[in-house]
């Protein structure tokens, strides 16, 4: 007796139109047995680069398990400043609210858009993973003054998976570089890029991941959990040994990650 085979389908829409800037486009994948949920997957790139298509095997990761999935691309560091991105996900988030026609939502990133995922989680309640997110800021800067900024030197960011970009774990030049490049090097806008001083007991339930020795200091998670649980918001927290980045510990974060949206937004999951 041959075993039975399933073949998901996904249906998707690409580059609609969510805003009036060029880059305000995202793909929409559409399951053949939806759960009745959606979420939007953010990409990452340090808030300078990066590109939807990038998230396109974790999209269809999402769709496979019946959620409506949005992935947007957003506007970018140098050519648009902070707060542009958070602006431009935000209202790909209401795209999604008004498009997917689903009860429940959640959001999705990792690295710089793990960062954009809490803007989103903050701002609209929602459900909220983020790996490897970008919030030890200030306090970071402070404790180390001498590091001097460099961008990075990889030139095939574009071609490269996501599960294999900046897997040589910490990189403090790097990280203090693209910080400042999101922010035009006004440091003055850090508190605003954190998201400490917006947190409150209306935000979404977090589920937090880092590596223990990555490019994103892991103390931005510890931070962000005692914050949320100081009022009361419910958190998650998945530390992962070593130094992989995102994406690149997906084998390690997806199970929690599936059933944590799957218990804030699937009916009937335990």
């Amino acid at each position: 007796m041959k075993a039975e085979v399933v073949r998901l389908t996904v249906k998707v829409t690409k580059d609609v139109t969510y805003g009036d800037a060029p880059l305000q486009k995202l793909d929409f994948y559409e399951p053949d047995k939806p759960n009745g949920a959606a979420v939007l997957d953010i990409h990452g790139g340090g808030w300078f680069r990066g590109e939807k298509q990038k998230e396109s095997d974790m999209a269809k990761r999402f769709a496979a398990l019946g959620y409506h999935v949005a992935v947007p691309n957003y506007r970018l560091a140098p050519a648009d400043f902070f707060p542009a991105a958070r602006d431009d996900v935000l209202a790909a988030f209401s795209w999604l609210r008004t498009h997917a026609q689903v009860e429940n939502l959640g959001v999705f990133g990792s690295s710089a858009g793990g960062s954009l995922a809490v803007d989103v989680g903050l701002a609209e309640g929602v459900p909220t993973v983020s790996w490897s997110g970008i919030f030890d800021i200030q306090q970071w800067f402070a404790d180390h003054p001498a590091v001097v900024a460099q961008p990075d030197t990889k030139t095939d960011f574009v071609k490269t998976a996501s599960a294999e970009i900046d897997q040589g774990g910490r990189n403090d030049p790097f990280y203090k570089w693209f910080i400042l490049n999101y922010v035009d090097a006004d440091e003055t806008k850090f508190s605003r890029v954190e998201p400490f001083d917006r947190l409150t007991a209306d935000a979404g339930p977090l589920y937090l991941a880092n590596s223990q020795a990555e490019i994103i200091p892991v103390s931005g998670i510890y931070r962000l959990a005692q914050a949320a649980a100081k009022v009361g918001v419910p958190v998650t927290l998945q530390v992962i040994p070593g130094g992989q980045h995102a994406e690149g510990y997906l084998s390690a974060a997806w199970p929690g990650t599936v059933a944590f949206l799957a218990q804030h937004l699937v009916k009937g999951s335990i």
